[in-house]
């Protein structure tokens, strides 16, 4: 990740990513229940899961791709 430009800033960021991914699964799964079939469903369907998406994949846009 470093040869990329990662630096503690970003793991920092990283690590904030993943905390409001699990609030997000617990929030989902509160509302689903404990079937899989079911919490996928909910997840796909959930504005707050595309819009995170859409914000770590804006950001890892900024690192490089070494040899492309």
């Amino acid at each position: 990740m470093t040869t990329r430009g990662f630096v503690e800033a970003d793991m920092e960021r990283l690590a904030g990513y993943l905390v409001k991914a699990v609030a997000i699964t617990k929030r989902v799964q509160e509302k689903s229940g404990k079937k899989l079939v079911d919490f996928v469903a909910a997840l796909n369907g959930d504005e707050e899961v595309q819009g995170i998406a859409d914000e770590i994949k804006q950001w890892a846009r900024s690192f490089s791709i070494p040899g492309v």
